[in-house]
């Protein structure tokens, strides 16, 4: 018995390092700067940050919105991933403009 629950406490957690090494998320890392477009086709920013989950996988960007002069004032908000979708070789969302007010703030 003592023997099972060793093999079991030493098993368990190589098992979870499997599993993230399979999640191949490498071109997620290859999306700053990617424009994001808004629900009236135009940019609204660019991505700056992939958020990713406790399995590594991307549930989330930071998007820098362009609402400053110069990059002056811009500020940084959470979108999640299925807020967006592919377009064009760029991301486009549906959210207005008083969704995107709405969503959390990014502070690094």
């Amino acid at each position: 018995m003592l023997k099972s629950l060793i093999v079991a406490a030493v098993t368990l957690p190589l098992a979870s390092v499997a599993i993230a090494q399979t999640a191949n998320v490498s071109g997620y890392t290859n999306i700053d700067d990617i424009d994001v477009i808004g629900s009236d086709g135009g940019k609204i920013g660019e991505v700056e940050t992939v958020l990713v989950d406790d399995a590594g996988m991307p549930v989330a960007v930071v998007v820098e919105i362009n609402n400053g002069f110069l990059d002056l004032g811009d500020s940084d908000v959470i979108m999640q991933m299925d807020t967006l979708t592919w377009k064009d070789g760029r991301y486009a969302t549906t959210m207005t403009s008083e969704d995107i007010g709405g969503l959390p703030m990014w502070d690094d």
